[in-house]
C-alpha cells in the first residue's frame, strides 16, 4: 500500500499534468459563495432526497458486508435502485429509467463482459496462467521469485489493460496457488498475490476499457458534451501505466528480493 499511496500516485498525477500542462488555464478561484450555492442549487424535495441517500447508505454498507451475507452485489445495487425509484418517483417510473439511466454505458459494458467471458470459456486466460507457470518453473531457484513477481506483475497489467481484470484475476488465483503448493520454500503466495493485485489494478489505468471508472467517467463525458475516445485515454493512461507499474515493480523486489 506504501507503493500505491506514496510513490505510484504521485507519479501518475505528475505525468497527467507533464502531459497535459499546455491545455492547463492558470486563473485565480473565485471565491465561492455558500448561501449563492444554495440558491443555485436548491433542495426541491428533501424527503426524496433522505429516502435516496438512506437508500444508498444501506447498499454501499451491504458491499462491505459481502463476506457476511456472500450475496451478488449485482442484485443489491439493482434492488437499491428499484426502492429508490419505487419510494421517490413511483408515478413516473418510465421517466427515470429513459432519462436518468446510462444505457449506452451499461449496454457497453453488458458486451465487453460477454467478450471477456467468451475468451475465459475459449481457454484463453488459462493459456495465459499457464504459460506464466511453465516460465518460472523452469527458472533457477534463486531467480524464481523474482521472474515471478516481474513475470506475473506486467502480464496481469497488460493483460488488465485490454480485458476486464476480475475474470482474469479470478483465473490467476489458482495457477498462483499452484505455484505455491509446488515451490512453497522460493515462491511465497502473500508475494505473488500481491503481484497479482498491483498488476490487474495498475493496468486498468491503461486504456478506456481497462477500469469500469474509466467507462463511467467517458459516458459521463460524454452526456455532458466532451468526448473521451479510445486513442485520447491511450497515450496518458498507458504512460501511467508503464511507469506505476515499473515502481511497483522495483517496489516489490526490494521488500519481498533484495532485502
Amino acid at each position: 500500500m506504501p507503493c500505491i499511496f506514496i510513490i505510484a500516485t504521485p507519479t501518475a498525477l505528475i505525468i497527467m499534468v507533464l502531459i497535459y500542462s499546455p491545455y492547463m488555464t492558470m486563473k485565480k478561484m473565485a471565491v465561492l459563495d455558500a448561501e449563492k450555492l444554495k440558491e443555485t442549487y436548491p433542495i426541491y424535495d428533501e424527503p426524496r432526497l433522505l429516502i435516496a441517500g438512506t437508500t444508498t447508505f444501506f447498499v454501499i454498507l451491504l458491499f462491505f458486508l459481502h463476506p457476511l451475507h456472500h450475496k451478488d452485489t449485482a442484485w443489491i445495487a439493482l434492488i437499491g435502485a428499484f426502492l429508490t425509484i419505487a419510494f421517490t418517483n413511483p408515478h413516473d417510473v418510465q421517466d427515470a429509467l429513459r432519462n436518468h439511466v446510462e444505457w449506452d454505458t451499461l449496454l457497453f459494458f453488458a458486451g465487453l463482459f460477454v467478450l471477456v467471458e467468451v475468451c475465459a470459456d475459449m481457454g484463453l486466460l488459462e493459456a495465459i496462467g499457464g504459460a506464466l507457470a511453465n516460465v518460472i518453473r523452469n527458472q533457477d531457484e534463486n531467480q524464481q521469485l523474482s521472474i515471478a513477481i516481474t513475470l506475473i506483475l506486467w502480464v496481469s497489467a497488460i493483460t488488465s489493460a485490454f480485458l476486464d481484470n476480475i475474470p482474469y484475476t479470478a483465473t490467476m488465483i489458482p495457477v498462483v496457488r499452484i505455484l505455491h503448493e509446488e515451490l512453497p520454500d522460493t515462491l511465497p503466495i502473500k508475494t505473488l498475490v500481491w503481484a497479482l493485485s498491483f498488476g490487474a489494478c495498475l493496468g486498468g489505468n491503461g486504456t478506456l476499457l481497462g477500469a469500469s471508472a474509466n467507462i463511467v467517467t467517458a459516458g459521463i463525458a460524454s452526456g455532458k458534451g466532451f468526448n473521451i475516445s479510445f486513442m485520447n485515454f491511450f497515450y496518458p493512461g498507458m504512460v501511467a501505466t508503464i511507469v506505476t507499474t515499473a515502481i511497483a515493480n522495483l517496489y516489490m523486489l526490494v521488500i519481498y528480493v533484495w532485502i
